[in-house]
């Protein structure tokens, strides 16, 4: 719990960083071309994407609070680009969430070695836990708040992709915050 506490002062600090915000923001202009170039829509309420990466970066080198904001900026962001249908604030809170679970999990944590079995476990717990309560959970009850179907018609698709993905963003996600940790290593 202490670790926790002193990871979101810590994480806060990072705002003080001239080098911290200028990779964020160059992660979060990423994030929304992949957003925008590399997502497929397939109904109104269902789209599979690769840009909760750039998330997952910002989280791991600046931590929750930065990875909370940098979600919500880069769903606004997003938004202005190319809008989806109408806004709506849940869906960036959702982002914010996203941001805050990756920071959480992963802030200042590294594979030790390329296959680290921990780190490995500690992904898939990262990759649940926001896959269940901000993607299913929440955004089933977004999906029912802006169209006004019950919660269970969502809850079915939705289920169904995101634990279809849940493998793939683990392993997307063990990858990238691998290479992270080189290039760090290497700039070192």
């Amino acid at each position: 719990m202490i670790r926790l506490i002193l990871s979101f002062k810590e994480s806060a600090k990072e705002f003080k960083s001239i080098n911290a915000l200028a990779t964020t923001g160059l992660l979060i202009a990423l994030r929304t071309v992949l957003a925008v170039f590399l997502s497929f829509q397939i109904t109104d309420t269902l789209r599979i994407s690769v840009s909760f990466l750039a998330n997952v970066i910002i989280g791991a080198l600046y931590g929750p609070v930065v990875g909370f904001v940098s979600g919500a900026v880069g769903d606004l962001v997003q938004f202005v680009i190319k809008p989806t249908g109408a806004f709506f604030p849940g869906w960036t809170l959702s982002a914010a969430l996203s941001g805050l679970v990756f920071g959480v999990f992963f802030y200042k944590r590294f594979p030790k070695k390329p296959l680290d079995i921990k780190y490995i476990i500690l992904c898939i717990a990262a990759i649940t836990v926001e896959t269940i309560f901000v993607n299913i959970l929440l955004g089933t009850f977004w999906c029912t708040v802006m169209y006004g179907k019950g919660f269970g018609f969502y809850l079915t698709s939705r289920f169904t992709k995101n634990i279809i993905q849940l493998p793939i963003n683990v392993f997307l996600t063990y990858v990238i915050l691998v290479l992270i940790r080189k290039v760090k290593k290497s700039g070192e």
